[in-house]
């Protein structure tokens, strides 16, 4: 139970209050949670009687009545689960990744941004820093930049993934290496909201506004050298040899928005296909909220000291430990495209368009040229040499 209203702005006590509440959370709990559900469904046995996501024997009895209540309340049999697929089990997976990459890379974001805002711990909010800020990400990206701006920005960063106690004794070579792990991935966190050439936050908004996406795992794009025969055929060696590129070998999200405007003029439509390989994505998801836990672990540590009356239930989440060493960003996902976009109409006020189609790379971007007809319905046959052994 809360008090009314006492003034336009929250009191000290109300502030203390709400942290009390928000930071004795476990975000990095959370998080944990559905990477791990993820990687267990995604390996389930869809024609298997047992579920996928099965608690452990000593939990099992309650899954049971939550199965059990589930089927009542929808008056069908005891057990009834709604029956899936292989390939829908396949694309709701890589879907599911991507947006809890997304969930995780805006949390660390925002979180990041508010606290380091804060001039009085004693007297800020950080529950109403994060609901009540900026709403647009530029906005929350341009005010962390400016919060780090200055030559004490690793410092300060450092201070806010580190327990105190663990500097107590100054930086050593262990703390800056796992705080500059956790400063990178912060870095990978805001090119997957702002800035990237392909519209990375937009295929995010999609998932979650409607689910206007497609999701897919039988597209197979790859870059040959080899061009296709007057027949219309391909050898499959060309498609598999050391000359071909792969661009789509995993599952493949695609996205249809309004392009981002280019110096103030609006651009058209947008075709955006990304490519998410599964358990690079959940790893990505999970180095982020490895640092978001830090850092939250760190910011309850001192809202909490020093308070010898709180209940047990109020308390800072453990801290997820130091990533000393990595990994770092390119250490999870290498050098792997992340996807293609396609311009589809022309700008509303006119003229060309700004955007090119091309292959994105996560530093990179790699724009195509069309300088002939397309080809359709090319047929991949046998190598000769196959043929003949």
């Amino acid at each position: 139970m809360y008090p009314p209203p006492a003034g336009p702005d929250l009191t000290a006590e109300q502030c203390q209050e709400l942290d009390d509440t928000f930071l004795s959370s476990d975000p990095y709990g959370y998080f944990s949670a559905r990477i791990g559900m993820m990687l267990r469904w995604a390996e389930s046995d869809v024609d298997s009687d047992e579920h996928p996501l099965a608690a452990p024997d000593d939990e099992q009895q309650h899954a049971t009545e939550t199965r059990g209540r589930f089927a009542r309340l929808l008056g069908r049999p005891v057990g009834f689960i709604p029956e899936t697929s292989p390939r829908s089990i396949a694309t709701q997976v890589a879907t599911d990744a991507y947006a809890l990459r997304h969930h995780a890379a805006e949390a660390l974001v925002r979180l990041t941004a508010a606290l380091s805002q804060r001039t009085n711990v004693a007297e800020s909010c950080v529950w109403e820093a994060l609901s009540a800020g900026p709403n647009h990400l530029d906005q929350v990206v341009s005010q962390l930049r400016e919060s780090f701006s200055s030559a004490e920005a690793p410092m300060q960063f450092a201070r806010l993934v580190l327990r105190e106690q663990d500097l107590q004794s100054g930086m050593t070579e262990q703390l800056a290496s796992a705080s500059n792990v956790f400063a990178d991935w912060l870095q990978f966190a805001i090119d997957l909201l702002v800035g990237h050439e392909l519209q990375l936050n937009a295929a995010h908004n999609k998932v979650k506004h409607g689910l206007s996406v497609r999701a897919r795992d039988d597209l197979k794009v790859s870059f040959v050298t080899t061009p296709p025969s007057t027949n219309g055929t391909i050898p499959v060696g060309a498609l598999t040899g050391p000359d071909a590129v792969d661009i789509f070998d995993r599952p493949v999200i695609e996205v249809l928005a309004q392009a981002p405007k280019v110096d103030r003029h609006r651009q058209g439509l947008e075709l955006t296909q990304l490519r998410v390989d599964v358990p690079a994505v959940l790893g990505e998801a999970y180095m982020i909220a490895w640092a978001h836990g830090a850092m939250f672990h760190v910011a309850a540590t001192k809202h909490f000291e020093g308070r010898a009356d709180l209940p047990d239930y109020l308390d800072a989440p453990a801290h997820p430990g130091y990533p000393v060493g990595g990994p770092h960003p390119d250490h999870v996902s290498g050098k792997a495209p992340v996807g293609m976009r396609f311009p589809l109409t022309a700008p509303p006020g006119g003229g060309p368009t700004r955007r090119p189609p091309g292959i994105a790379f996560r530093d990179s971007f790699i724009p195509l040229i069309f300088t002939g007809s397309a080809m359709r319905n090319v047929r991949v046959v046998a190598d000769e040499a196959t043929e003949e052994a």
